[in-house]
């Protein structure tokens, strides 16, 4: 099975360059990277489809007609993910979930101010953590 990491970088940011694990507990680690909110609105859709072991969403910083104009959707695709998820924010006010209240909530939301390479560290180690237990292809 897979890890799919989802990286939302403001438009106009460079993408995140940090090297990433191949596999991670035993499941190969994916990595979508989205400049916006449609484009984090379809790499969560395309989830769907995936079907992937866990889901990691690093997100940023996004004004308040963007969560008034794609927030429902998003709320949705969050919502009809097929695993569960992890999210990464640099503060609790860039988060998925205290914009979009799905009714589930992430696994666990990691906030680190000390920057996304530290977020996605924590993150990816609470995913190894919980993905011990499940053998691939259960």
């Amino acid at each position: 099975m897979t890890i799919l990491m989802i990286r939302h970088t403001p438009p106009g940011a460079a993408p995140d360059a940090a090297p990433l694990p191949a596999r991670v507990a035993g499941h190969r680690l994916a990595c979508r990277d989205c400049d916006s909110l449609p484009a984090l609105l379809r790499c969560l859709q395309r989830a769907q489809r995936s079907r992937p072991a866990l889901v990691l969403i690093a997100t940023a910083a996004v004004d308040a007609p963007q969560w008034a104009r794609y927030g429902q959707a998003l709320r949705s695709a969050l919502e009809a993910l097929p695993a569960p998820y992890i999210e990464m924010a640099s503060n609790d006010d860039d988060a998925l979930d205290a914009h979009l209240h799905p009714q589930h909530g992430p696994t666990a939301r990691v906030v680190c101010s000390s920057g996304r390479a530290d977020a996605c560290r924590l993150s990816l180690a609470i995913a190894a953590r919980r993905l011990q237990a499940v053998p691939e292809g259960a």
